[in-house]
């Protein structure tokens, strides 16, 4: 597994929500919903209001998350998949995500921002070889090449009704160059 492949699923399943990214994904749903009742997952026919600023690409990779990358990023994302394609409330979803990393990345930042309506509920950085390391006993650096993610990502009972929007950018420490960038938008 190579940060690129963290990278895609991290910000794909925080796409997911979340979206969305694997462990790191859990974790941002959780710090983002733990604190609602237990509401059904649907995921609206429509998409809510923008929240963010900034469309890049605007590449859609699934029905909930968008690829807003620059055309000269770091990383070409190539899909997003989820199993099923609604996830349901408490129960797991698969996420496999597809990238390819046109250069080498020794070590990189990606900021999540999480909003329920225009309400901020998460807003970090978040250290992705860190990550990488502890959630999937990986490390960095990450060398050029196609990378595929599997992730089993677990739902949270507890999520309050709307729409919520996630905005995940990640770039290399050395330079600041972009490697990506995805939002995604969920309707509770």
């Amino acid at each position: 597994m190579k940060l690129g492949s963290y990278v895609v699923a991290f910000c794909a399943a925080q796409t997911c929500a979340a979206l969305a990214i694997g462990d790191q994904f859990r974790m941002v749903v959780q710090e983002a919903t733990g604190i609602f009742a237990n509401i059904d997952l649907t995921i609206g026919g429509q998409q809510g209001p923008r929240l963010f600023e900034g469309e890049g690409k605007n590449r859609t990779l699934n029905d909930i998350v968008r690829d807003i990358s620059e055309e000269d990023d770091i990383l070409d994302i190539k899909s997003v998949k989820l199993d099923p394609e609604q996830p349901k409330r408490s129960s797991p979803i698969h996420l496999n995500a597809l990238a390819y990393v046109k250069e080498s990345i020794p070590s990189a930042t990606a900021n999540v921002k999480v909003k329920y309506g225009f309400l901020t509920l998460l807003n970090r950085n978040y250290d992705l070889c860190k990550e990488l390391k502890n959630n999937l006993n990986r490390t960095c650096p990450v060398d050029e090449g196609l990378i595929d993610l599997d992730i089993d990502i677990d739902i949270p009972g507890f999520i309050p009704p709307g729409w919520f929007h996630l905005d995940a950018v990640a770039w290399r420490d050395s330079d600041e160059k972009q490697l990506g960038h995805i939002r995604a938008d969920v309707r509770f």
